[in-house]
């Protein structure tokens, strides 16, 4: 059931926002990021603070043909707070920042959570980290939403909080192995001629992703609730290189690359393919038009080595599936999903209108195939630098082939099984700090 006071608190945003627009113009309102920052340099304390971040309100009313035991309508609110210190050493710049996101609503408890604590070195070579932060790879990274406005569900994987995927049929547009809360060690070397490039090491890394996987027990028996999460990565290196041309004002484009590349482990007994995973994008600007498009390849990361050998012929919906059974697992041509995404936006003058298509791909053999489209329709308007409002409807489809239902189900992965439709309408706030 829809909780009143969070429905009234997102109007109450709203309202605000309005209010707040109609009396100031762009020029005149200040972010409280600014405000500190004047603090900051009139007691003249060395060094420069910077802070930034912002927050999301939806309200979701979701119909979908799976519908299980989660509501239809829900409220939550996503925000992200950066600090930014910046002295300076001789020739060089130096400093840390520190950044925690929420994500909470009326169907998952939210938490605050770290994302990025990190030193840095600034050069004339470029940008040096230490700490938890982005990989290159993962800085380079371009997907269709990098141009969408309002909630932007499928670029950021936030449908999945509130919608209920089919069993191995949507897939994140960046790499889901790319673990940005494992200690790494980045470089990102100055744009030079429109060029520019990055390179991240990451050291052992438990939770580059948690996911159960079938494997042998000392009897031989599986009945799926003591399979484990025990997938890990070492030693990853990223790359990510991206030329630019032009400004936004007249003509500009961005064309980027990047990859991972690491070493595979498992806690349990079977083998996993290593972290092979790559992804193109283009962005692309003209006056008030903006289109993105991204494709991303994961390989067979993570993938079991050990095949099933035989075909599916009948489909025990009920359970009791033992890991001896040949219907369950993946086979050659399996793998770990591959996904088109393309955004177009355009904008008036405070209205800017967004549309997004999303297009995913996971195999588990070379026939059998679980998919997923996307078609995302946004419109924001902001008021001003600080308030923003807007509308946004969803159109979901999954369809999961018999040996992804069967994985999942004797893997304890997800009780969201068959194929699924279903439409997401928004409205929301977004406030810049």
């Amino acid at each position: 059931m829809l909780c009143r006071k969070s429905l009234f608190a997102v109007a109450l945003c709203c309202l605000s926002g309005v209010v707040f627009g109609e009396n100031n113009s762009d020029d005149e309102v200040k972010l409280l990021g600014e405000l500190i920052e004047e603090e900051w340099a009139e007691a003249d304390i060395n060094g420069k603070l910077h802070i930034s971040g912002d927050m999301n309100l939806p309200f979701l009313c979701i119909n979908q043909s799976i519908s299980e035991d989660k509501d239809n309508m829900a409220v939550s609110s996503q925000g992200k707070v950066k600090l930014k210190y910046l002295a300076k050493l001789d020739s060089c710049g130096c400093g840390f920042e520190l950044g925690a996101k929420t994500d909470s609503g009326i169907i998952k408890q939210g938490k605050a959570i770290v994302d990025i604590a990190y030193l840095f070195l600034d050069t004339m070579y470029g940008q040096f980290k230490f700490g938890h932060t982005n990989t290159a790879a993962d800085t380079f990274s371009l997907c269709g939403d990098n141009c969408l406005v309002g909630y932007q569900g499928f670029g950021s994987g936030n449908f999945r909080a509130f919608y209920n995927a089919s069993a191995g049929s949507i897939v994140d547009t960046g790499c889901p192995f790319d673990d940005g809360k494992a200690t790494k060690v980045a470089w990102l070397s100055p744009v030079i001629s429109g060029f520019s490039c990055g390179l991240s090491y990451t050291f052992d890394s438990d939770d580059t992703t948690l996911f159960k996987t079938i494997h042998e027990h000392l009897d031989g028996v599986h009945n799926g609730k003591e399979s484990v999460a025990c997938a890990s990565s070492k030693n990853v290196i990223t790359a990510g290189a991206a030329y630019e041309y032009g400004t936004p004002e007249d003509f500009y484009a961005k064309l980027s690359v990047s990859t991972w590349f690491g070493k595979g482990e498992s806690k349990c007994d079977v083998k996993i393919r290593n972290v092979r995973a790559f992804n193109i994008g283009a962005l692309f600007a003209y006056k008030k038009f903006k289109l993105a498009l991204g494709y991303t390849d994961n390989g067979k990361t993570f993938l079991s080595t050990k095949y099933a050998t035989d075909d599916i012929e009948t489909l025990d919906l009920n359970g009791n599936i033992s890991i001896a059974d040949p219907r369950v697992g993946l086979k050659h041509g399996a793998n770990a999903g591959r996904i088109y995404s393309a955004g177009i936006a355009y904008a008036f003058n405070k209205l800017t209108v967004s549309c997004g298509l999303f297009k995913a791909e996971t195999k588990f053999s070379a026939n059998e195939k679980s998919k997923s489209d996307i078609i995302s329709l946004a419109a924001e308007y902001r008021f001003n630098r600080a308030f923003a409002t807007y509308i946004e409807y969803d159109n979901i489809r999954t369809r999961s082939c018999k040996r992804a239902i069967a994985y999942a189900k004797a893997c304890d992965l997800s009780s969201k099984l068959g194929n699924n439709r279903a439409n997401v309408f928004m409205i929301g706030t977004k406030i810049n700090l």
